[in-house]
């Protein structure tokens, strides 16, 4: 069974490198549907996974490409903490069946959301624009909101962050990817864990037998990426996407 665990991890550490988000998008069903943990204590342990820097390599690679704009990182990443104290209060509320189907929902949405093509005038690369003044305060104020949904799904929130990136503010895909990646190396989910943990919803073993495998997953992963152009990436991932998410909503109705 641990070998398992260890396989699990490596799978959801490649989609943190792919796509550029916390891994819970691909952890969260996995562990519903393979493992057999409630929605609840998927999402917490997810949260739990999450807490260590499981994404720096990733992000080394992105950052020796230029593709990392560091400063509207770490506003994500400060929004993104508040923001999921919030969220994950709201779903220790909700029943399992009704957390699935919003799960699934939200990664429709984002998904939706990543496949709109800025136009190429508007495209933001990170080694020539870099984000200053309002431009942080604002990306750090959308942060917030993703790390509402990051608490409330039990998500890093680079699934919904990287697509507004993206939309919003006009970053390159690899750009928008890279920069979300800053906000997985400190605990963002850090007060949002420690919801779950107080109702005990985080199962501990998992977590740890998970971690190894994310993170030299998520340096297969990034490498991957590097491959495809910026459209191309940005459609691949909001594929993957819409399929977990229609997924989640079917088995939410089976329930």
């Amino acid at each position: 069974m641990y070998l398992a665990y260890i396989f699990l991890g490596l799978a959801v550490g490649v989609t943190v490198g792919f796509m550029g988000v916390g891994g819970g998008v691909v952890l969260v069903p996995a562990m519903v549907h393979l493992l057999h943990m409630d929605q609840h204590t998927s999402q917490g342990t997810s949260l739990f996974m999450q807490l260590p820097p499981l994404g720096l390599g990733a992000l080394l690679l992105y950052w020796k490409r230029k593709q990392v704009d560091l400063r509207a990182g770490l506003a994500c990443a400060v929004g993104m903490l508040l923001g999921g104290y919030f969220g994950s209060k709201m779903a220790i509320s909700l029943s399992s069946k009704n957390l699935r189907e919003l799960f699934g929902l939200f990664l429709i949405v984002g998904a939706a959301l990543l496949w709109h093509r800025p136009a190429s005038a508007d495209v933001v690369k990170c080694e020539t624009n870099p984000s200053s003044g309002i431009r942080v305060v604002q990306i750090g104020l959308v942060a917030v909101i993703v790390g509402v949904a990051g608490g409330l799904f039990g998500l890093g929130g680079g699934v919904l962050l990287v697509p507004l990136l993206v939309l919003v503010f006009g970053f390159e895909q690899h750009c928008a990817q890279g920069t979300s990646l800053v906000a997985l190396v400190p605990p963002t989910g850090l007060l949002a864990f420690l919801n779950y943990a107080s109702t005990g919803q985080v199962n501990w073993t998992v977590g740890l037998w998970l971690m190894p495998g994310v993170f030299f997953g998520a340096l297969a992963g990034s490498k991957w990426a590097q491959r495809l152009s910026p459209d191309g990436l940005r459609r691949v991932v909001a594929v993957l996407m819409v399929v977990i998410g229609i997924g989640e909503i079917f088995s939410a109705w089976r329930i």
